[in-house]
C-alpha cells in the first residue's frame, strides 16, 4: 500500500488552475522531490497534502486512510519549512520538545525522545542554547529534529535548504539522505534547484504550469528527458532545429543549416517531421584528430568559462555570435589541461547515443 496517495486532486483559484488533476502513489520509505519553476504547482500539491488548503476536487489518502477533509493536525505529518519556524525564546530542548508537549507526553518520554534526535542530527550539546546562538545549518537540523521526534508517518519540506549558502546547503542534502537512510521515513521534498533534486531523489515528480511533465528516477529523466520542458529545465542542454530524415535503430535527422546527424532511436520517426534535437554538454567533444564520433560539427570558439572543476566552452557554430546561440561544451578541469582561445576553429564530435529527438509540443511516452 501506498504511504501517500493521490486520486484525480486538483486546486483552482478562480479561473486559474494552481493543480491540474494528479493521480499519485508516494511508497513508503521513499524520498520523493517536487521539482519546478515557481508557479508550476509543486507548493500546492505539498499544502494538499499537508492540510493547508482544501482541493477542489480529488482525494488524499494517507496509509490507506482518506485524508481529504481531515485537519492537519489529524494527519500524523511532520513538517519543515525554509525559514526553521524556531521560538526564540525557548531553548534548542524546548523547541523540539513542543510538539511532544502538545501532545501530553510524559517528562521522562520527552527527555529520552528529544535526546535521541538530538544524537541523530549529531547535535547532542546545543540542548540548552538559544535558536539565535547557532548557525543556519545547525537551526535546519533543529527543525527538522522537531518535525521527527513525534515519529510521523511522513516529513513534508517546503524549500528547506533554500536560505543557506551554497556549501552549507550541498552538506545538507547529504545530512537529509543519511537521516532518512538511517529513519527509512517518508519525505515529500519541494525545490526548484535541480542539483538538490537530483542529489536527494529516489524519485522526482516535474511539474510545469500546474501539471506533471515527467516522473521518476533522477538518472531516468536526465538521461531520458521526455519533451523540451523536462530537457531544458533538468541540466544543461543544447538544443537544435531539425527535420527527420528516417527511423530505425537511429534515428537520422538534418539541421535547419543542412547538417546530417544521427540521433538515438525515437518514437518520432515520420520523415519531414519538424523537431528538436538535444545533446547534453558534458557528451560533447572538442575532437582531436584521432577520435571518431558518430556526430561531427565544425565552430569557432567564443569563450571559455572555469566553473571550479568543470570548464565550458561556448562555441558559434554559425547560427549567430550571441552566446545563447552557441554550442556548450562542458569538460573536466585539471591540472596541465589544454586552454583553448577565443576565435580558435575547432571540430565538435558525440554520438549518436547521446542526442535525443524531441517533439516541438507535447511529451513523448515515458520509457
Amino acid at each position: 500500500m501506498a504511504m501517500v496517495r493521490l486520486d484525480k486532486l486538483s486546486k483552482n483559484y478562480g479561473d486559474v488552475v494552481a493543480l491540474a488533476e494528479v493521480d499519485l502513489e508516494v511508497e513508503e520509505g521513499e524520498f520523493m522531490t517536487l521539482l519546478g519553476p515557481s508557479g508550476s504547482g509543486k507548493t500546492t500539491m505539498l499544502n494538499l497534502i499537508a492540510g493547508m488548503i482544501a482541493p477542489t476536487s480529488g482525494q488524499i489518502f494517507i496509509d490507506g486512510r482518506d485524508v481529504s477533509t481531515v485537519p492537519p493536525n489529524k494527519r500524523g505529518l511532520g513538517m519543515v519549512f525554509q525559514n526553521y519556524a524556531l521560538m526564540p525564546h525557548m531553548t534548542i530542548f524546548e523547541n523540539i520538545a513542543f510538539p511532544l508537549r502538545v501532545r501530553k507526553t510524559a517528562n521522562d518520554v520527552v527527555k529520552r525522545e528529544v535526546g535521541r534526535v538530538l544524537d541523530l542530527i549529531q547535535l547532542p550539546h546545543v540542548a540548552d542554547r538559544k535558536p539565535r546562538e547557532l548557525s543556519g545549518g545547525q537551526q535546519q537540523r533543529i527543525a527538522l529534529a522537531r518535525a521527527i521526534v513525534y515519529n510521523p508517518s511522513i516529513i513534508l519540506m517546503d524549500e528547506p535548504l533554500g536560505a543557506l549558502d551554497k556549501k552549507l546547503r550541498e552538506t545538507m542534502q547529504l545530512e537529509l539522505k543519511r537521516i532518512h537512510t538511517e529513519l527509512g521515513i517518508t519525505m515529500l521534498y519541494v525545490t526548484h534547484d535541480q542539483e538538490e533534486a537530483l542529489t536527494m531523489s529516489d524519485r522526482i515528480i516535474l511539474l510545469s504550469d500546474g501539471q506533471i511533465e515527467q516522473m521518476g528516477e533522477p538518472d531516468h529523466l536526465y538521461f531520458n528527458p521526455n519533451g523540451l520542458f523536462s530537457a531544458d529545465f533538468l541540466g544543461d542542454s543544447n538544443m537544435l532545429d531539425a527535420t527527420v530524415e528516417s527511423g530505425g535503430e537511429t534515428t537520422s535527422v538534418k539541421t535547419a543549416e543542412g547538417l546530417a546527424l544521427i540521433a538515438k532511436a525515437s518514437a518520432i520517426s515520420e520523415p519531414g517531421r519538424s523537431v528538436k534535437v538535444m545533446v547534453r554538454p558534458e557528451n560533447v567533444s572538442i575532437r582531436r584528430s584521432e577520435e571518431s564520433f558518430d556526430n561531427a560539427m565544425q565552430g569557432k570558439v567564443i569563450d571559455s568559462i572555469i566553473l571550479g572543476g568543470v570548464v565550458k566552452h561556448y562555441i558559434d557554430i554559425g547560427r549567430g555570435t550571441a552566446e545563447e546561440q552557441a554550442m556548450v561544451v562542458e569538460e573536466l578541469n585539471r591540472p596541465g589541461r589544454t586552454s583553448i582561445r577565443p576565435g580558435v576553429e575547432v571540430t565538435l564530435g558525440w554520438n549518436a547515443s547521446d542526442m535525443h529527438v524531441l517533439p516541438l509540443e507535447g511529451r513523448l511516452p515515458d520509457a
